[in-house]
């Protein structure tokens, strides 16, 4: 039910040396993104946040530490929550509405936690690995013949082990949202998918 659109998501960041590249090029495309930002980037680098949601991007949040969601008890991962909110919806002046757990894995009870936090829970159905691509030819391989109306794809814009370089990816984006327009398709946010569908 999304039409013909899919959305681009961006983990880890914001990063000032990449997400600016990848926030020109989806202007350039016209197109939007929804971007899942670590806690402490976020509070570090308010203006990239600011940047982003002004262009019509959307904000969620990745949580403060990378570490997978599934091995935290209730009360931590009630607080990642929490500050994670606080931070994003700071730097971006608008709560986020969806949450991206670090590894993707949560328990059901997990995404019950969030959903009463005023998070939903998202993963995606194309993971191109692109942190690990030596070329934006090898993400691009990895991700069109996937790429299908109400497709989330995962992607990054920074890491967590610090500022990576994102070349290949901000490349990558460029040649899918090429691709993605001769097939008809129009990247969006979860958001975006979200409202279409319903």
């Amino acid at each position: 039910g999304a039409g013909p659109r899919f959305a681009l998501t961006f983990d880890d960041g914001p990063s000032p040396r990449n997400t600016p590249a990848l926030l020109d090029v989806l202007e350039g495309h016209r197109a939007r993104a929804t971007f899942f930002l670590m806690t402490g980037r976020a509070r570090r680098h308010p203006d990239l946040v600011r940047r982003a949601a002004g262009a019509g991007h959307e904000i969620g949040i990745h949580g403060g530490v990378h570490v997978p969601a599934w091995s935290l008890p209730r009360p931590l991962f009630d607080r990642e929550l929490t500050c994670a909110i606080a931070s994003v919806t700071a730097a971006a002046g608008r709560r986020p509405s969806h949450y991206r757990a670090p590894f993707g894995l949560l328990f059901p009870a997990q995404t019950r936690w969030a959903r009463e936090q005023g998070v939903t829970a998202v993963l995606g159905s194309i993971y191109p690995r692109d942190h690990a691509a030596r070329s934006a030819a090898e993400i691009v391989a990895r991700v069109l013949p996937r790429l299908v109306p109400g497709a989330i794809v995962i992607l990054h814009d920074s890491s967590a082990l610090g500022d990576a370089d994102r070349t290949a990816t901000v490349g990558a984006v460029d040649a899918i949202l090429v691709a993605a327009a001769d097939r008809g398709l129009q990247a969006t946010t979860v958001e975006g998918l979200v409202a279409e569908a319903s």
